[in-house]
């Protein structure tokens, strides 16, 4: 490989330099991305951010220059310097608290990160299950395994907790005392919660939940689909009902259809639509108070999905490409335009978050008179859809998105009929053979 790259370097196929300057821009996006102020140009004309500095009474320091791209540069000098020294820290073994090494270990587990809504559930298992409990103030030497095997027991018992929910809220302890083994950290040699075991009878079994519960029934599809289709019909200019209309043909997940773009949809491939990115609730940690907080920064597009499987390419129906033909017609004749998004809110012609389309759901439901179901469950009822016609697995599964087909077949999996057509289903499926034999005897 190694005499391969010097060839192609020695016969002009690869420019060093133009290799560079890549590398050189990579690592100043990755340094940018990790600012989660506001830039903005002030009255007087120069561009101006904030940054974090413990020196100042607020915790944070003005940065103002006279064009952006030079404050940009700046953030990056200050970004790339904050690495050289901000995770690597001396601690005393004999006095650092599981409190001290959490809020060290956070830092570090946000800069790995795109996901805030991630970090903010874990402060948020921080502030439920530790926050102002003896493990907090404990010194991490005496987190011994004895002291860890009664502490988790105990939690899982008074919390009544599936095995999801234990491994959840046990990220911050388990990974934390992995952080106090580092080489550099060295305050422990080995983790202590490496040796406790838990049986599978502490956990609570998660039992399935009702169907009704989870999708949209065929009665309930039928009134919601309605209303769809009567809402439009008042107001043409409004394309949220053909939003929920559309999705009920793709099973995506909320942030996915908020995020959707029309050169998703290529004319080459017309039926097939690219899932690509998502929207995501924009967090940032924030100790300007003198608490460690997540701050709620709105919404943002992201170009990836929640997994490597999320990325793919859906089946369009004839129904869904009619729905989307028609949002082009309203949006072209409307002059809506955002970024080539496509779903945009009529009054402010911006793009449609995922705050409005979950919102729209919620009054489509009141005004049809059943109980309020969510985005996800239109996802469920799409993904059962697709066992109902007795669709491969596999083929399921990465229409859906799903790594796993386990994913699937157990948590998207749900009959959709009403009641009386699955008793009368039951009754036609029932075995006749002792049916037949009961008529032919005699009392």
């Amino acid at each position: 490989m190694r005499d391969t790259l010097q060839f192609m370097i020695d016969n002009s196929m690869i420019n060093l330099d133009d290799v560079r300057e890549n590398m050189r821009k990579e690592e100043e996006k990755r340094l940018l991305s990790k600012h989660k102020y506001e830039i903005f140009q002030g009255s007087d004309g120069r561009w101006k951010t904030t940054v974090l500095d413990d020196t100042k009474k607020n915790g944070r320091r003005l940065i103002a220059k006279s064009s952006e791209e030079k404050l940009r540069k700046e953030l990056i000098k200050y970004y790339a310097t904050q690495e050289d020294d901000q995770y690597i820290q001396k601690y005393d073994p004999n006095s650092v608290t599981l409190e001290t090494i959490f809020y060290d270990w956070l830092k570090v587990k946000e800069s790995h990160t795109n996901s805030g809504s991630y970090i903010r559930r874990i402060l948020n298992d921080w502030n439920k299950f530790y926050a102002k409990q003896e493990i907090a103030s404990k010194r991490i030497t005496d987190l011994t395994y004895l002291y860890l095997d009664g502490w988790i027991h105990k939690v899982i018992k008074e919390n009544n907790m599936t095995k999801k929910q234990y491994y959840n809220m046990s990220i911050i302890i388990r990974q934390c005392l992995d952080y106090c083994c580092e080489k550099e950290i060295g305050i422990i040699e080995s983790n202590p919660i490496d040796r406790v075991k838990i049986s599978n009878k502490m956990f609570l079994k998660k039992k399935k939940p009702d169907r009704e519960t989870q999708v949209y029934l065929q009665n309930e599809q039928k009134l919601i689909a309605e209303e769809c289709v009567k809402r439009f019909n008042t107001r043409p200019w409004c394309t949220t009902s053909l939003a929920i209309l559309l999705n009920f043909q793709l099973g995506l997940r909320i942030g996915e259809l908020a995020a959707l773009k029309w050169p998703d949809w290529s004319e080459k491939d017309s039926d097939y639509i690219h899932i690509q990115r998502q929207e995501v609730g924009d967090f940032y940690l924030d100790e300007s108070s003198g608490n460690v907080e997540m701050i709620n920064n709105g919404y943002k597009i992201v170009e990836y999905t929640k997994s490597d499987a999320g990325d793919r390419k859906v089946y369009l129906n004839n129904e869904a490409k009619e729905i989307l033909r028609l949002i082009k017609k309203v949006n072209l004749k409307n002059g809506y335009f955002d970024e080539n998004f496509i779903f945009i809110k009529s009054r402010y012609k911006t793009r449609s978050t995922t705050r409005t389309i979950s919102k729209y759901i919620e009054d489509l439901c009141k005004d049809v008179g059943i109980n309020i179901k969510s985005n996800h469950k239109i996802r469920k009822t799409y993904i059962s859809s697709l066992f109902d016609q007795g669709i491969n697995i596999d083929t399921i599964r990465g229409q859906a998105g799903h790594e796993d087909e386990k994913t699937s077949l157990r948590n998207y999996c749900f009959d959709q009929k009403d009641r009386s057509n699955i008793e009368n289903q039951l009754e036609h499926a029932a075995n006749h053979i002792a049916g037949s034999s009961i008529k032919r005897m005699i009392l």
